[in-house]
C-alpha cells in the first residue's frame, strides 16, 4: 500500500524547539481534528487511538488523521466493546474504569488531551499505569459525583475500587491547570479553556461531541481561525516525526548526563588531591 508522504507529526512538531507555532496554528488545527473526527464518528467509526503522534500534518498546513488499526464501526446496540484502546495518556476515564459499553465519545476526551498538548508542548496527562492516569485525572478534574455522573456505578465496574470515601473526593482543577506551565498564557482564554474542559468532561454522556466543539466560540475569538492554506509553514525543520524528536532529546539528555557526570568525576578527583602542608 502505498500512502501520501506527510513531512511531520503533530509530535515532533511539538517537541522541536525550533519550530515555532502561533495561535493559528493550534485553533486551524484543533478545528481540523475535529473536522475529521465528526467525518468518522458520522459514518458509525470511532478511531479509538487518537494522539499526537498519530495526526500528520503537511508544509501546507494540512492535518489528517492516521493509523486507524484500532479503528472500528460501531452503533448504539453493541454492548461489549474491547476495553484495553487508546493510549494511556489519551485513555478516557470510563475506560480505566473497566467500562466495555462506550461511544464514540471516548475519541473526544483523546481530542480534549491533544488540544491542552498543543498549548503546553508538552503532554497534558501523563501517568505510568492505569491506576496513576485515573489518579491524575482526578486530582485535575476531581472525583465524580451522583450530581455529576449518576450512572457512574453501573457503566464502570471498577469504580467501587476508586471511589472515595464521603467528604474525602478531590475538586476540579481543570481550569486552573490548563492555564499553568504555559509560554505563552494569554492564548489561553476563557473561551479556550471552556472548549477543552467540554470535551474532557467526566461524564461521557455530557462530553462534547465532535460537532457541538466545532461551534465553540473558541473559534470565533480573536483570533478567528484560519484555513490551512492561511497558515505560516515555513518551519525551520524540513520535516519531523515523533521517533526523530525523540531520538533527538535523547541524544540531548544523554549528552547533559554526561556532561554531569564528567563535572562530578572532576569535583571528586580535586577533592582527593592531598593539600599541601601548612606553612
Amino acid at each position: 500500500m502505498v500512502f501520501e508522504y506527510l513531512e511531520y507529526d503533530l509530535t515532533g512538531v511539538l517537541e522541536t524547539p525550533e519550530i515555532r507555532l502561533n495561535q493559528d496554528h493550534i485553533k486551524s488545527w484543533s478545528q481540523q481534528l475535529l473536522s475529521g473526527v465528526h467525518y468518522m464518528h458520522t459514518n458509525r467509526i470511532i478511531h479509538r487511538d487518537l494522539k499526537a503522534s498519530n495526526l500528520l500534518i503537511n508544509r501546507k498546513g494540512e492535518l489528517k488523521i492516521a493509523d486507524l488499526g484500532l479503528a472500528r464501526s460501531w452503533n448504539p446496540e453493541m454492548k461489549r466493546l474491547t476495553n484495553k484502546v487508546i493510549t494511556l495518556w489519551y485513555r478516557p476515564p470510563e475506560l480505566l474504569l473497566g467500562t466495555h459499553v462506550y461511544s464514540p465519545k471516548i475519541d473526544m476526551w483523546s481530542v480534549g488531551c491533544i488540544v491542552a498538548e498543543m498549548f503546553r508542548r508538552a503532554a497534558f496527562l501523563k501517568g505510568s499505569s492505569d491506576a496513576s492516569q485515573l489518579d491524575l485525572i482526578f486530582r485535575t478534574m476531581g472525583h465524580p459525583t451522583a450530581d455529576t455522573w449518576p450512572h457512574v456505578h453501573k457503566m464502570c465496574p471498577l469504580w467501587k475500587n476508586y471511589e472515595p470515601k464521603p467528604g474525602m473526593g478531590f475538586p476540579n482543577k481543570l481550569r486552573k491547570n490548563l492555564k499553568q506551565g504555559l509560554a505563552h498564557p494569554g492564548w489561553m482564554t476563557d473561551h479556550a479553556v471552556e472548549f477543552i474542559c467540554s470535551m474532557l468532561n467526566l461524564n461521557p454522556a455530557k462530553r462534547f461531541s465532535a460537532q457541538q466543539a466545532l461551534i465553540a466560540e473558541y473559534f470565533f475569538e480573536s483570533p478567528v481561525v484560519k484555513t490551512a492554506d492561511k497558515l505560516p509553514m515555513r518551519f525551520s525543520v524540513d520535516s519531523v516525526h515523533e521517533w526523530e524528536a525523540r531520538r533527538k532529546t535523547e541524544a540531548i539528555m544523554a549528552k547533559r548526563r554526561e556532561q554531569m557526570q564528567q563535572q562530578k568525576s572532576a569535583r571528586t578527583q580535586g577533592a582527593s588531591q592531598p593539600r599541601p602542608p601548612p606553612r
